[in-house]
C-alpha cells in the first residue's frame, strides 16, 4: 500500500480482516482500527455424521479450491500419484473441472506434473491430463458431476482432506468445511491457515522458498510445501486409522464455534460499537497473544519468541506468553533461557503441572534426567495426560528404572497416536494361552520392531494357545523366521479371530522384564538363509581379502529428532581415513547422495544403491550385514539389524539418544555385540568420529577393547 492509501485507511471507523496474518500485516503498517473476523462455516450443512458406505473399500482423499498454481494441487497430485501406486484403492475427490484456472497457465507449470490441463468452452478438462500424469480415471471422482448439496454428504465420507496451498492471505473455505464435518485434514503451516494450526490438524512444516522470489525472512516470506511430507502425511493417516479418526474429531470439535451466525454477530456487534462512537474493546494483548502462538505452531520460532517478548513487555504476568516464550526458548536451543522463564512462573504459580511438564522436559534434553524425573512426577501428581505418562517413561527408561517405566509406557499409544486393536478386545494379563489366540500388533518404527520381536517367542503357551503377528509391510519377512508363516499377517489384512491382544512394545512388562539385565538375547533363529547371503556376497566383499566395514550415517529423514540423531557422511572423514579396511555403504535414502556429493563415490561402495533398487527389503540388508567384518552407524534400522545378528559394530550416538541407549553405558543388553559412541555436547560429531576411528583401528589389529578404557580416555 502507498503512504497515501495508508493515511486514508488510517481515517476509516472500521477495516475487517479475514485472518491473524492480514491483522499482522496491517499492523505492521501502522493501522490499528482492525477487527479480525476470520470466515465461518455453515454448520447445519456441514457436521460429524455416520458413514453410510458411500465409498466402501476405498481411502477417500479430498481436495477443494480453485485449480491453481498457487493452491498447490500440483504439490497434492505429485504426492497422490505415488500414493496411489502404493495404495490402488485410494480415490481422489475434487472439483477443478468446474472452473477455469485463474490467470495465466504458467501458473499450473510445476516439476511435479506433465503439462497443464487443457480447456474447452472455459472448462478444464480434468481427466485426460491427470491420465498423462499417471492418475487413472477410476482413482478420481470429478465433483463437477455431483450437485452442490451432495458435497456435505461426500466430505463425510472422506478419510483425509489436504490443502498444502502457498502463501495465501486466508483460509479456503473447503478446508474449514472440511474440518466441520469432522475430516482429518492437512493443511500447510502458513500464512491462511495460521488460525487453524494445532493438534487438531495435520501440519505441512516444510515451507520452502517460492520459485522466482528471494523472499526477505519477514511476514510475507512464506514458500511452498513439501510433496515428500505430504506423502509421508498422507501414508501416516492411511496407517494411523485411530489418529487420524481423532484429529478429524478434534477440528470438529474446533470448528464448533466457527459458525457463520456466530461470526456475523461478532462483525456486527464490532459495527454498531464503531457507528455508535464507541472504541472497539482492546484486545491488542491477546491478539498479539495469539499471533505468537499462531507463529510457534507454524515452527517460526524466532518470530514467535518476539511475539511473547512483546506480551511479557507489557503484561509481565501474562502466564500463556511466559510459558510458550520458554518452550520456544527450549527449542531454539536457549537452555537458559527457557528454565529461567518456567522457574519464574513456578515462584508465581508452585506446582503448576503443565509448567513443571515444560521444566522435566528440559531437564531431560539438558541432561540433568534426575531432576527431569522428579518434575514429571510432581506434574503427575497434579494432572493425568498421555503425553506427560509418555514423558516419565521416557525419562525413567534412559534410566534403566524399567520397573517403574513400563506402566507409564503404556500411555504411548494415546500420546502418539498409534495402531490399536477394537476397543472392546482385552489385552493379554501374561497369563499362558490355553485354547486361545493371542494377537500381538506392531507399534511404531522398524527399529523398535526389530528390537522388540525377540519378546514372542518367550511369549508362555499351553495347550490350545497361539501367537499371530499383524505388522507392517516391511517387517513380516522377519518375524516369518521367529513365528511360523501362517501366523504373520500384514495389518490391513484381514486377521484370524483372537481374544486377547498386546502391542509389540508391551511384551516386556507383561513377561516381567523389570531391570536392562533382564532383556534376552536377540532372536537365536537364523534370520537370513544362506543363498540369500551368497547373492549379496561378491557385491559387498568385491575381490578384497579386506576386513569389510558397513557405513550408515542418516537415519528415517521424516522422523522429528533426525538432525540430531544423524551425524551425516561429512562427519565421518576420520573414520575413513582409516587404513588397511574396504568401507562400503549401506546408506539409504536421500542421505546416499552425500557420497557424490562429497566426491567419496570411489572410496565407498555403495551397496545402499543396490539395496534400493531391490526394493530396500529387510532380509536383503540383514544379507548385506552378514557379509561385512564391522558395522559403524548412526541411531537406525542398521544398527538394529547388525545387533540381531550379532556383527561386531559401534553405535554413533547424539547427546540426548533415544531411550534404549541409556545415558552412560558404553554397551548395551539389547545387542551384546554393540558399542557406544556418544557425543559430549549436542551437535558435536568430531569427539565421536575420532573415537571411532581408534576403536576401529584397534578392532582391525586384533586389540581387545576394554570398557573401561574407552570410558576414561580424554
Amino acid at each position: 500500500m502507498s503512504r497515501e492509501s495508508l493515511e486514508r485507511a488510517g481515517d476509516w471507523p472500521l477495516i475487517i480482516t479475514n485472518s491473524s496474518w492480514a491483522t499482522q500485516v496491517l499492523r505492521g503498517r501502522g493501522l490499528n482500527n482492525l477487527h479480525c473476523c476470520p470466515p465461518g462455516v455453515d454448520l447445519e450443512r456441514f457436521y460429524p455424521a455416520p458413514r453410510t458406505g458411500l465409498f466402501r473399500d476405498r481411502f477417500v482423499v479430498f481436495s477443494g479450491g480453485q485449480l491453481e498454481y498457487r493452491q498447490g494441487q500440483d504439490i497434492l497430485l505429485g504426492a497422490f500419484r505415488i500414493f496411489h501406486q502404493r495404495h490402488p484403492e485410494a480415490l481422489l475427490v475434487c472439483g477443478w473441472s468446474r472452473m477455469a484456472a485463474h490467470g495465466s497457465d504458467d501458473l499450473l507449470r510445476s516439476p511435479y506434473l506433465d503439462g497443464v490441463p487443457e480447456r474447452v468452452n472455459g472448462i478444464v478438462q480434468l481427466t485426460p491430463w491427470l491420465l498423462r500424469n499417471g492418475i487413472a480415471a477410476q482413482a478420481l471422482l470429478d465433483l463437477s458431476l455431483v450437485a452442490d448439496s451432495q458435497l456435505p454428504d461426500i466430505l463425510r465420507e472422506s478419510d483425509l482432506a489436504v490443502f498444502p496451498s502457498r502463501c495465501e492471505g486466508g483460509a479456503q473455505w473447503p478446508a474449514l468445511q472440511a474440518m466441520a464435518c469432522g475430516v482429518p485434514t492437512v493443511v500447510a503451516a502458513n500464512t491462511g491457515y495460521l488460525d487453524l494450526l494445532g493438534e487438531h490438524v495435520y501440519m505441512l512444516q516444510s515451507q520452502g522458498e517460492l520459485r522466482g522470489q528471494s523472499g526477505a525472512g519477514g511476514q510475507d516470506d512464506w514458500g511452498e510445501s513439501s510433496m515428500d511430507e505430504l506423502l509421508e502425511l498422507m501414508e501416516r493417516a492411511y496407517v494411523r486409522r485411530t489418529e487420524a479418526m481423532a484429529k478429524g474429531q478434534a477440528g470438529a470439535q474446533f470448528m464448533a464455534n466457527r459458525g457463520c451466525d456466530s461470526h456475523a454477530r461478532q462483525l456486527l456487534t464490532a459495527i454498531d460499537r464503531v457507528v455508535g462512537g464507541a472504541a472497539l474493546a482492546s484486545t491488542e494483548v491477546q491478539d498479539d497473544y495469539s499471533w505468537g502462538l499462531c507463529l510457534h505452531r507454524a515452527g517460526r520460532l524466532g518470530e514467535a519468541e518476539r511475539a511473547y517478548d512483546e506480551v511479557l513487555r507489557r503484561q509481565p504476568e501474562h502466564i500463556g506468553a511466559r510459558a510458550d516464550r520458554g518452550n520456544a526458548r527450549r527449542d531454539l536451543g536457549d537452555a537458559q533461557g527457557a528454565e529461567a522463564d518456567f522457574r519464574t512462573l513456578l515462584a508465581a504459580h508452585p506446582g503448576n503441572p503443565r509448567v513443571l511438564h515444560s521444566l522435566g522436559n528440559l531437564l531431560r534434553r539438558d541432561g540433568r534426567v534426575d531432576e527431569a524425573a522428579n518434575c514429571l512426577q510432581q506434574a503427575l501428581r497434579g494432572m493425568q495426560s498421555a503425553a506427560l505418562h509418555w514423558d516419565l517413561a521416557f525419562t525413567l527408561l534412559l534410566q534403566g528404572r524399567y520397573r517403574e517405566a513400563w506402566p507409564h509406557f503404556e500411555h504411548r499409544h494415546e500420546a502418539l497416536g498409534l495402531r490399536s486393536a477394537a476397543p472392546e478386545k482385552p489385552r493379554w494379563d501374561g497369563q499362558p494361552l490355553l485354547d486361545s489366540t493371542l494377537l500381538v500388533l506392531d507399534e511404531q518404527g522398524l527399529g523398535d520392531t526389530l528390537q522388540f520381536l525377540r519378546f514372542v517367542s518367550h511369549i508362555p503357551k499351553g495347550p490350545g494357545g497361539r501367537v499371530i503377528f499383524a505388522g507392517k509391510p516391511a517387517t513380516l519377512a522377519v518375524a516369518r523366521r521367529i513365528l511360523p508363516a501362517v501366523d504373520v499377517y500384514a495389518w490391513d489384512q484381514p486377521l484370524p479371530r483372537s481374544q486377547v491382544w498386546i502391542p509389540l512394545m508391551s511384551l516386556p512388562m507383561r513377561l516381567g522384564m523389570q531391570r536392562p539385565q533382564d532383556i534376552p538375547a536377540p532372536c537365536s533363529e537364523p534370520l537370513v538363509d544362506p543363498a540369500h547371503v551368497a547373492h549379496w556376497r561378491a557385491l559387498v566383499r568385491g575381490s578384497d581379502v579386506q576386513p569389510v566395514v558397513a557405513l550408515c550415517w542418516r537415519g528415517n529423514p521424516e522422523f522429528s529428532g533426525d538432525s540430531l540423531r544423524s551425524p551425516g557422511l561429512a562427519a565421518l572423514r576420520p573414520i575413513l581415513e582409516v587404513e588397511g579396511v574396504r568401507f562400503v555403504s549401506l546408506q539409504v535414502g536421500p542421505g546416499r547422495s552425500e557420497l557424490g556429493e562429497l566426491g567419496l563415490a570411489e572410496q565407498i561402495c555403495d551397496v545402499g544403491a543396490a539395496i534400493e533398487a531391490a526394493g530396500a527389503q529387510v532380509l536383503d540388508t540383514l544379507a548385506v550385514l552378514q557379509s561385512c567384518d564391522f558395522v559403524i552407524s548412526s541411531c537406525t534400522s542398521v544398527l538394529h539389524m547388525a545387533g540381531l545378528l550379532g556383527r561386531p559394530g559401534r553405535a554413533l550416538l547424539c547427546h540426548r539418544p533415544d531411550w534404549r541407549w541409556m545415558l552412560t553405558r558404553m554397551d548395551t543388553p539389547w545387542y551384546p555385540s554393540l558399542r557406544l559412541i556418544r557425543q559430549d555436547r549436542t551437535g558435536d560429531w568430531s569427539a565421536v568420529a575420532w573415537e571411532a576411528a581408534t576403536q576401529l583401528r584397534a578392532w582391525r589389529d586384533g586389540q581387545e577393547i576394554r570398557l573401561d578404557d574407552v570410558a576414561h580416555r580424554p
